[in-house]
């Protein structure tokens, strides 16, 4: 299966180590590395491993090995990252353990170990390693196509939400490399996997874990082929199965954590957690001290808003992960915070405080009243996706708030917000006849809602840049001159070929809009933003040239009906 080249370094095989473990200069052979002083050593074990790495890495033959070390990066071995570091107190020496990625996708089964004596002198290394070639790193299918393979497979009925969240992966099989989606610890094994009827495995009575061995799949990201089954043991966190009421009384499924005989909003597989301010300032409450909980796994309707944000918050990171590929909101696997019943002085007393805002890396609902009580705005899954993705943008392209970088921060965030909220929502997600292209519904003057992508002078605002504003207030305009990207969006999500039919399935597009979102730089406007579309859909379409022309066509099209020519 696997297409990894192995090394191995022990410094009592080292004829030249002399029965030490060998420093820093008898590695390199001149003087003291980059990152070491000769008062202070290493600054960490991590930046001692990765000089010892390599060092060794660039004299190795293989080119799989070397492929490891780039001569033009500080840290030398910059696909190595790092997953673990852990103290031997039995032998003094410390642990650090590295995984290989290439265009930050892990390398299944790729990882090396260094040991590190107490003086920061290396004593092992144990590695195995890949050059990746032949595969790009964009999947033809989602995670929960994927999923669905290994459910057919199987014959189980596996619920996604049960799982941690797929992730993608490069895998050799049979002297090929493939993209692939890891799914983790599903409870089905294939066919040809089960064990014989009558067998004990471990030797002792019955056991669950027999009953729904937990297994791991490695499925084809473009074919759908599953590559890979192997068992695996359970975690030790392991998500429960929790219930509630949201805020316009519908029942949710989510997952949570049990502790100390609560249940928490807390769910650690995929590192959400709502929190409940008790109508505190914003400002100046210090943060609770613990996720909102409940005696049964069945919140009821006790804490609707709790249940709306966390339900929610849920969705749109699982859409980012599972069909933008990002991995979390900063693409780097942070826990999303929701605080929910927050007031904010500068609005007056509460505790009404009529916004959602994603602030200081987490978010932050307030309520109004209606019908006699207090309504969470984490009811509105369309704004809860606007202010997540301007997470988002600002931890990847932070395009400055001003002007049209800014305007284009807004449009790029209402155009997330109402491609989630109808990937959820809509009658069907694959027919955007059927989707609703207001966000924030009711939410503006009049019982309109904030803006309309469909039709921005609903809403009073420019729909073609004739009608640019032009103004300082409000950043120069961003939530005014945005609808007029809003519009050119709307036509992108809603072309169509000579024929009538879509251009490009909407989920294309979203994962289109997204690339070049992440693309784009601080003062970037509408038309780097065309660029970056332009860019990302001949890449994405490389091997089918009519398909590149139709989409190139579609792209210039929205733009000039809202008067941005090429």
């Amino acid at each position: 299966m696997s297409q990894l080249e192995s090394f191995r370094y022990h410094f009592t095989d080292d004829p030249q180590a002399g029965g030490a473990p060998p420093g820093p200069e008898s590695v390199r052979g001149v003087g003291a590395p980059e990152g070491v002083t000769e008062s202070r050593g290493f600054n960490s074990a991590e930046s001692a491993a990765r000089f010892y790495l390599a060092e060794k890495l660039a004299v190795e033959e293989s080119p799989a090995l070397r492929e490891a070390v780039r001569e033009d990066r500080p840290e030398r071995v910059p696909d190595l990252v790092l997953s673990m570091e852990r103290r031997q107190a039995a032998t003094g020496t410390t642990l650090v353990r590295f995984e290989q990625t290439r265009q930050e996708i892990p390398v299944f089964g790729a990882e090396v170990l260094v040991e590190i004596d107490e003086d920061q002198r290396l004593v092992s290394m144990d590695g195995r390693l890949g050059e990746v070639a032949g595969v790009g790193p964009v999947p033809e299918l989602s995670g929960t196509e994927a999923l669905e393979r290994v459910r057919s497979a199987t014959g189980s009925t596996v619920d996604a939400a049960e799982l941690p969240p797929p992730a993608l992966t490069y895998v050799n099989r049979d002297d090929r490399w493939h993209l692939a989606w890891h799914l983790r610890e599903v409870p089905a094994q294939l066919p040809e996997n089960r064990r014989e009827a009558g067998r004990r495995g471990h030797g002792l009575g019955a056991s669950p874990r027999e009953a729904f061995p937990l297994t791991g799949y490695l499925v084809d990201a473009h074919s759908g082929e599953i590559l890979k089954s192997y068992g695996m043991a359970p975690t030790i966190t392991v998500p429960t199965r929790l219930e509630g009421e949201d805020e316009v009384s519908a029942r949710h499924r989510f997952h949570g954590s049990r502790q100390n005989g609560s249940f928490l909003l807390h769910d650690q597989w995929r590192q959400i957690a709502t929190y409940d301010l008790d109508f505190a300032d914003i400002d100046t409450a210090p943060p609770p001290a613990s996720a909102i909980g409940s005696p049964q796994a069945d919140f009821g309707s006790g804490h609707r808003a709790g249940v709306s944000a966390h339900v929610n918050a849920e969705r749109v990171e699982k859409y980012y992960r599972d069909q933008l590929v990002r991995n979390g909101i900063d693409d780097a696997d942070m826990d999303l915070v929701s605080l929910v019943n927050c007031t904010y002085h500068e609005d007056g007393p509460g505790p009404e405080w009529f916004n959602a805002v994603w602030f200081k890396g987490r978010m932050w609902y307030g309520q109004v009243s209606e019908g006699g009580r207090l309504v969470s705005l984490a009811r509105h899954l369309d704004v809860i996706a606007h202010e997540m993705t301007h997470g988002v943008i600002e931890t990847s392209s932070d395009l400055i708030y001003q002007d049209q970088s800014g305007a284009l921060n807004e449009s790029l965030a209402d155009t997330m917000g109402v491609a989630i909220a109808n990937w959820y929502e809509a009658p069907d997600r694959s027919d955007v006849s059927t989707w609703s292209w207001e966000l924030g519904a009711g939410m503006g003057g009049g019982g309109k809602p904030l803006r309309d992508l469909s039709d921005p002078t609903r809403t009073g605002d420019p729909d073609h840049m004739r009608d640019y504003l032009d103004t300082t207030h409000d950043s120069g305009g961003v939530h005014t001159n945005s609808n007029i990207h809003n519009k050119a969006m709307f036509h992108l999500l809603t072309s169509v070929d000579a024929a009538g039919l879509p251009v490009l399935k909407v989920e294309e597009w979203a994962l289109m809009i997204y690339l070049a979102l992440v693309r784009l730089l601080r003062e970037s406007d509408f038309a780097d933003m065309r660029r970056a579309l332009q860019d990302v859909t001949s890449t994405y379409l490389v091997g089918n040239p009519a398909l590149q022309s139709a989409a190139r066509t579609a792209i210039d099209e929205a733009y000039e009906k809202v008067g941005l020519p090429a």
